[in-house]
């Protein structure tokens, strides 16, 4: 259930930005070591770089799999920069190695964007292990939903493995209201895309699911799970 579950959940949210954050800025050194080929690899000659990919197909927001921190890269001065949008948003230049593999210019760490099936760039692997994933929004700013397109997400949920515990989702003017029917508490919402929500200070994140043009479950953090009932 939310309310007993989520202190566990948010902490391990927080622990998990944190960890990014440490290993994002500071704790890249022993995976550069134990990859010390791929950090030391030379800049992409001339005739590779006519070749590469512009720059401008991997810019955009990209989410941590705790799914309330982001990255966001965009091209500036002929070069890419990427800027974590958490703690003191701090950016940094990339040098680009070859096509689809980047490095802070500072301090060596890597970056790495993968394509999905139909040939997109979707997806960065931060310092070889933290993948994250492109969304078509900016999670710093309130997206513009209509009623229809909120009302349906409301209706009432039930935890996934414990039916015992049910919440509702109410429209709002602001965006949407979460309520715990076991102890009545409520949550407010504001949309960032058509399907992906974040609480006010931005530690709470809920992403709908939909599928054959129903929403099906919903999806508090990054695995609480909850089926839609009606």
């Amino acid at each position: 259930m939310i309310q007993q579950i989520k202190p566990s959940i948010r902490s391990k949210a927080i622990r998990q930005i944190s960890k990014a954050t440490y290993g994002f800025l500071t704790g890249a050194y022993c995976l550069l070591v134990g990859h010390g080929a791929f950090a030391q690899t030379a800049p992409a000659n001339a005739s590779q770089q006519q070749n590469q990919s512009p720059l401008k197909s991997f810019q955009g927001y990209y989410q941590l799999p705790n799914k309330v921190a982001f990255i966001a890269f965009d091209e500036q001065d002929n070069a890419l920069h990427a800027t974590q949008l958490w703690d003191q948003k701090k950016r940094y230049q990339l040098v680009r190695k070859d096509n689809t593999h980047f490095e802070s210019k500072n301090e060596g760490y890597s970056i790495e964007f993968l394509k999905n099936s139909s040939g997109d760039f979707s997806q960065a692997k931060l310092l070889g292990r933290i993948v994250c994933e492109r969304v078509p929004f900016d999670p710093n700013k309130i997206a513009s939903l209509t009623a229809s397109q909120l009302k349906q997400l409301s209706g009432t949920y039930l935890m996934a493995n414990d039916n015992n515990f049910k919440i509702t989702i109410e429209p709002s003017a602001q965006g949407l209201i979460l309520k715990q029917l076991w102890d009545n508490k409520t949550v407010s919402f504001t949309p960032r895309s058509e399907l992906f929500f974040l609480n006010e200070d931005g530690t709470f994140p809920l992403t709908f699911s939909v599928a054959n043009g129903k929403v099906e479950q919903m999806t508090c953090f990054e695995k609480d799970l909850w089926l839609k009932a009606d």
